[in-house]
C-alpha cells in the first residue's frame, strides 16, 4: 500500500468525508473508514430536507415523502404543513453507499475501508507531534493489522461527533454531546406523509421525540437526551397515551445509537487539518439534522483544498474554509443555541401555552407559508418579534 501516494487524507467515509474527496479535483485522495461497511453502524433518523437532499446529489435510498408534521406538547398539538413536500425519509445505508461510490468515480479518489486513523502522538510529551517545518500533522493508519504512518498535504477529520482526529489536535473543545436511541418497528398504522414530534419532559427533557413513517407500514421511533436515552425511549413507546396507541401492534426490527453534537468549535482548521460535518459542529441545534450543513459545508472544504494544492498556496489559505462555511450557518447556529436553551428550560405547562399561542393567533398558515426547515431562524424570529415584541 503506497501510503505516501496521497496528498490529501480524509478520516471518515460518511456524507461529509465522501462529498468533501467527490470536490478534490487532479490532487490523489484516500477516504479511510474504520467500520467495515459504508453507511453502517445506523447513526441517523435519515429525514433530509429537500434543500438536503439537492445538497447531496438526490442519492439512492429514499423510502418515503413527507409533508409536514405534528407536533405535540403535554396536552396540545398542532399540524403544520400541507400538500408540498417538504423533506424526504432515507435508508441511510443505502445513501451512504450511493454516494461513497459517486466520490470513486473521481478517479483520484480511493476507499479504505476498516481502518482507523489518528493523529500522530508524541508519548513523551503527549501532544500530537508535528512532523515538518510547517507544523504540519501526520497521521498514523491502523488497516488489517498493520500500521501505517502518513504525511499528506492535507488531513481532513470527518469523523463524526465525537472526532478523535479533532480532539488530538485539539480543536474539538468540550461540547454539549446528546445521546440518541431509536428502534425501527414495522407493522404500524400510520399517516405516512407527517412526521410526528414530541416536547415532552416528561419522556425526555433536552431534546424531542421522533416518530418518521418509513412509508407503507415502518416508523423509525427515537430520542436524543442527556442520559439514559434507551429507557427513556421504551418508557415513552409503551406508555405516552398517544404513541402506545400508534404503536400498539409495532414489532422492532432494528436498533440503533448515535450521539448529537451541539455547537461548534472556534475554529475548524489547525495548521494542514480540517474537520467537516459533524466533527465540526454543523449541525442545526433545534432539530439536530446536520447533512444539509455538513454537505454544502464538505463542497467548501473540497474547492478550498483543490485551490490550495494547484496553486500551492501557503497554509494560513485553509482557514478560508472555516470562514466561508461560518458565512452561510454560523448565524442559524448560533440562533439555536439559543432558541433550544430558552425551549428546553420550559416546564410542559408553557410549552402547551406556545402551541396553544400559535392555534389561537392563527399562525398554522404563516408557518407552512414561510417555514424552512433549514433556517428556522427567519420565521421563529418573525413569530416571536411580531407577537411577543423581542429577538433572539
Amino acid at each position: 500500500m503506497d501510503i505516501d501516494n496521497y496528498d490529501v487524507i480524509i478520516v471518515g467515509g460518511g456524507p461529509a468525508g465522501c462529498i468533501t474527496g467527490e470536490n478534490i479535483k487532479n490532487h490523489k485522495v484516500l477516504i479511510i473508514e474504520e467500520h467495515q461497511c459504508i453507511g453502517t453502524p445506523l447513526q441517523c433518523a435519515g429525514l433530509i430536507s429537500t434543500n438536503g437532499v439537492k445538497e447531496l446529489g438526490a442519492p439512492r435510498g429514499c423510502v418515503n415523502d413527507i409533508k409536514g408534521a405534528y407536533i405535540y406538547s403535554q396536552n396540545k398539538v398542532i399540524k403544520v404543513g400541507n400538500n408540498k413536500i417538504r423533506a424526504k425519509v432515507y435508508e441511510r445505508k443505502v445513501m451512504d453507499k450511493d454516494i461513497a461510490i459517486r466520490a470513486s468515480k473521481n478517479k483520484n479518489v480511493d476507499i479504505l475501508l476498516k481502518a482507523h486513523g489518528q493523529i500522530i502522538e508524541d508519548k513523551n510529551k503527549n501532544k500530537s507531534r508535528f512532523f515538518n517545518k510547517n507544523n504540519n500533522y501526520g497521521l498514523s493508519i491502523n488497516h488489517d493489522g498493520n500500521k501505517y504512518n502518513a504525511f499528506p498535504k492535507i488531513i481532513v477529520g470527518a469523523d463524526g461527533a465525537k472526532s478523535f482526529i479533532g480532539k488530538s489536535a485539539n480543536i474539538v473543545k468540550k461540547r454539549e454531546i446528546l445521546a440518541g436511541a431509536q428502534l425501527e418497528m414495522a407493522n404500524v398504522d400510520i399517516d405516512t406523509d407527517f412526521v410526528h414530534v414530541f416536547i415532552d419532559n416528561r419522556y425526555c427533557k433536552d431534546f424531542f421525540i421522533w416518530i418518521i413513517p418509513m412509508g407503507k407500514d415502518r416508523v423509525r421511533v427515537g430520542l436524543c437526551d442527556s442520559s439514559n436515552s434507551y429507557n427513556k425511549l421504551l418508557n415513552f413507546i409503551n406508555n405516552h397515551p398517544i404513541a402506545s396507541n400508534l404503536l400498539k401492534n409495532a414489532v422492532p426490527i432494528e436498533f440503533s445509537v448515535g450521539t448529537l453534537p451541539i455547537g461548534y468549535n472556534k475554529s475548524s482548521v489547525k495548521n494542514n487539518l480540517m474537520l467537516v460535518g459533524d466533527s465540526a459542529g454543523q449541525i442545526k441545534p433545534i432539530s439536530g439534522g446536520g447533512l444539509y450543513y455538513g454537505a454544502k459545508s464538505a463542497k467548501i472544504c473540497g474547492e478550498i483544498i483543490t485551490n490550495y494544492l494547484s496553486e500551492e498556496l501557503p497554509v494560513n489559505y485553509l482557514k478560508n474554509y472555516d470562514k466561508q462555511w461560518k458565512q452561510q450557518f454560523k448565524r442559524e447556529i448560533d440562533f439555536g443555541i439559543k432558541f433550544r436553551k430558552i425551549l428546553y428550560n420550559m416546564n410542559n405547562n408553557s410549552l402547551d401555552k406556545i402551541l396553544e399561542f400559535i392555534i389561537q393567533n392563527d399562525l398554522i398558515n404563516f408557518i407552512n407559508d414561510n417555514g424552512d426547515m433549514d433556517r428556522p431562524s427567519t420565521i421563529l424570529n418573525e413569530i416571536i418579534s411580531s407577537k411577543i415584541g423581542f429577538k433572539i
